[in-house]
């Protein structure tokens, strides 16, 4: 059971322990600004468990002024400091002092605010494909949250993207602009991207953004066209060519009529005499 106080150590109420359990070992201590120039937070924790209650005291000095520290509601084991002037050559000194019935441990950690600046990773926000383009991939990104002013304090990104099949990384550094367009995609290959924030001047890098995947533009397969699979192939015409009975038929229809003609001729020639 652990109990916190983001208070000067004068300030520490006591608390009634137990009798069995461990003393505390030396706090871990880490201090981190994500949110510079406005605030950095401090975070500790013990490498094992003393098993009864056991508090935590933070002190934090900038040269010879001690600063307020503010409990995290939405953390355990962290407070929040501001940050009491921008480019100080004052060293920041935390101390965390764990304590329980059996003893006490402190760790005590100073730096230089340039330090402990790192960003939160940016959020991916949008992969689009470039028509007619296989090999692009137009990606674009928003600055964390939890920086407060990107526009006096702005930051550089670290773009990092692969395709799936492969193990090897290709890396581009973006600068101004929350955007870029990777050219060397692989055609028809599935892409893995993420990146990385730092404040331009000072700082680390902020830890790699939520995976996204794509695949850049492909052309569309050319549309099946049903009737290409069709012959064209005429069949012969029937009932067009006459048979040799038709001839004959014909033929016997010819010699009829020539005789009626003769004997009607002959009957007239009778007929005037």
């Amino acid at each position: 059971m652990y109990l916190l106080n983001c208070l000067p150590r004068a300030q520490a109420a006591s608390i009634s322990t137990l009798d069995e359990g461990n003393p505390p070992v030396t706090p871990t201590v880490l201090c981190r600004s994500n949110a510079y120039p406005e605030t950095f937070y401090c975070t500790w924790q013990l490498s094992s468990p003393t098993y009864i209650p056991t508090e935590f005291d933070i002190s934090v000095r900038h040269g010879e002024k001690e600063i307020e520290t503010i409990k995290d509601p939405n953390h355990k084991n962290r407070c929040n400091i501001r940050f009491l002037e921008m480019f100080s050559t004052n060293k920041y000194i935390v101390t965390v002092t764990a304590k329980n019935a059996l003893g006490s441990n402190s760790s005590t950690m100073s730096f230089n605010e340039n330090s402990i600046v790192k960003p939160d990773p940016p959020e991916i926000i949008e992969v689009n494909t470039i028509h007619d383009s296989p090999s692009k991939l137009e990606v674009k990104w928003r600055n964390p949250l939890t920086w407060p002013e990107p526009d006096s304090i702005p930051l550089k990104y670290f773009l990092r993207y692969k395709p799936v099949i492969l193990d090897d990384w290709q890396h581009v550094e973006v600068t101004d602009v929350p955007f870029h367009t990777i050219t060397d995609a692989y055609k028809g290959k599935e892409h893995i991207i993420q990146v990385a924030a730092k404040d331009s001047e000072i700082g680390t890098w902020s830890e790699w953004s939520k995976a996204v995947h794509a695949t850049p533009w492909t052309a569309a397969a050319p549309k099946h066209d049903p009737d290409e699979n069709i012959d064209n192939v005429s069949e012969p015409l029937t009932g067009t060519t006459p048979s040799d009975g038709d001839n004959k038929q014909k033929n016997s229809s010819i010699r009829v009529e020539s005789s009626m003609t003769l004997f009607l001729g002959m009957i007239m020639i009778l007929f005037i005499w």
